[in-house]
């Protein structure tokens, strides 16, 4: 009696141990509240443009070891920074973070209807512009930002970015370009809404859109192009993040395992893009800023 008490005990106990396993292992979309406010951490110091006049650099600076990056452009790029100061924790690169909102770095003037904004942005830029030209010991500078904030034709995009990149070019320090995430401004309903009707792990994927739908031109490829033309093979580099955001042709707004990508229409959320370390780990060793 007692041992067949005892099986039965231990199987209970068996069954209780698994259970909390099972449900940990279960898809589980992350909280909608927290994404909305999940704003890269530390970055409220280096980030202007909110008011005129402020065109001054205020560089954030992560990490005491491995080759220096120098990460310059916009509120995208702010999103996407947690990846590269998680590499900075762990050790493997110093980072120095130039970013402002709506100005990215190129040189042709981004769409405001504030005549302040378009005037402060180029003046930023020309602030940029003399910081690259006196920073020593730099491996690489990465760029990324939105394109669809500067006007002009596409064939326009390549010349006005790499005139940007010369103060890094002509001192062969490579550029590396990132590639934008997908922009959800032209459709309806935002990332966020649609997850807050589609919850469940089998419905996430009514949230997610096919690419041409929103990501519309990419910039770093006619870019890194021409700066390769002119300046050689290993000036510039491109990162393409189309197969990250949006496998087999739809871009997502949730992981496979629950964590929400957006924060908004436009923006990643910072827990999303912190577990990109890893993939920007491989890519500065594939380009030779970090040791294969």
């Amino acid at each position: 009696m007692r041992a067949r008490l005892a099986v039965v005990v231990g199987l209970v106990v068996l069954l209780l141990g698994a259970c909390p396993a099972v449900a940990q292992d279960a898809p589980r979309l992350s909280s909608l509240a927290a994404a909305a406010r999940d704003v890269a951490p530390g970055t409220r110091a280096c980030f202007s443009g909110s008011k005129p006049g402020d065109t001054r650099l205020r560089p954030c600076h992560y990490g005491r070891r491995g080759p220096r990056l120098l990460l310059i452009g916009d509120s995208h790029l702010r999103a996407l920074s947690p990846a590269f100061r998680r590499l900075a924790e762990e050790g493997m690169v110093r980072v120095t973070l130039l970013i402002r909102s709506r100005c990215g770095w190129s040189s042709r003037e981004i769409e405001s209807p504030k005549r302040w904004v378009r005037d402060d942005c180029q003046a930023w830029r020309a602030n940029v512009a003399r910081y690259v030209a006196r920073q020593r010991g730099v491996a690489a500078v990465v760029v990324n930002h939105r394109a669809s904030t500067m006007p002009g034709t596409r064939a326009q995009r390549g010349p006005d970015t790499v005139r940007a990149w010369r103060p890094a070019l002509r001192r062969r320090i490579p550029v590396i370009a990132v590639s934008d995430s997908a922009n959800w401004v032209l459709t309806r309903p935002s990332p966020l809404e649609c997850l807050r009707d589609n919850r469940e792990p089998r419905q996430w994927r009514n949230c997610a859109d096919r690419t041409a739908n929103v990501m519309w031109f990419d910039w770093t490829a006619p870019s890194v192009s021409l700066a390769r033309e002119r300046y050689g093979a290993r000036a510039a580099h491109r990162i393409s993040m189309r197969s990250t955001y949006c496998p087999s042709g739809l871009c997502r707004v949730v992981t496979p395992h629950g964590q929400v990508m957006f924060r908004d229409r436009q923006h990643l959320t910072a827990t999303y893009t912190r577990s990109l370390a890893p993939f920007f780990e491989r890519r500065l060793r594939r380009i030779g800023v970090l040791p294969s």
